[in-house]
């Protein structure tokens, strides 16, 4: 009775502690995975208006064939918007260079941006990955030891390895939700940023369009 008291008195911080070897990875996991969330939501969520903003702003300068305008714009952005950075590449091309040479480049400068965009997201997936795998370590450690004091007390000593048990309990249940949790959030951010690389795709072609449609494109 003595040894149930003492397991029914045993907080799950308790069990955390115990369990550390598996637990604090865990833990350390879900730190980072909040992290990086906060830091690719807060800057993706702004760059679908601002793309789509300058898209326009651009077209209609080129269509007037203001090159001197569309240029100021782009620069007034470069350091905030992919999209003042891949149309900034198109500028110093866009009178000499033919229409495959001058959407190469935009493509390459694109290409690049979404790299950007996904920095650091590949962490999610390999925490959502690995996650229940360290959670799986927790659980059979403290299986083993949970076993092993079974042997150690006889037959009468299942209420002392309780502990035990739990502890492996909480390792998975630890790994399942920050397995979940980076999942879910790895998912939006692939879709947000496959997005994003859609608006940029399509307002390269219509910068360049713009620019055909205004007489700023060709030799002069």
């Amino acid at each position: 009775m003595e040894g149930t008291s003492a397991v029914a008195g045993i907080s799950v911080i308790d069990l955390i502690h115990q369990g550390w070897y598996a637990t604090y990875p865990l833990i350390l996991f879900s730190v980072i995975v909040t992290s990086i969330v906060i830091e690719r939501v807060w800057l993706l969520s702004r760059l679908g208006g601002a793309i789509d903003s300058l898209t326009v702003a651009v077209c209609a300068a080129l269509e007037k064939g203001d090159l001197n305008a569309a240029s100021s714009l782009i620069n007034e952005r470069m350091a905030a918007s992919p999209a003042a950075r891949v149309y900034g590449a198109l500028m110093p091309m866009i009178r000499k260079a033919d229409v495959e040479e001058i959407l190469e480049c935009g493509e390459r400068r694109r290409l690049d941006e979404a790299r950007l965009m996904k920095r650091n997201v590949w962490v999610l997936g390999s925490v959502a990955a690995s996650a229940p795998f360290i959670g799986l370590y927790g659980t059979v450690i403290g299986i083993i030891k949970a076993f092993h004091q079974m042997a150690v007390m006889g037959t009468g000593g299942f209420a002392v390895v309780a502990a035990g048990i739990s502890e492996a309990l909480v390792a998975t249940a630890l790994g399942l939700i920050v397995a979940i949790l980076a999942l879910l959030t790895f998912n939006y951010l692939q879709v947000k940023i496959a997005n994003l690389d859609t608006l940029l795709r399509v307002g390269l072609g219509r910068v360049i369009e713009s620019a055909a449609l205004g007489g700023v494109h060709g030799p002069r």
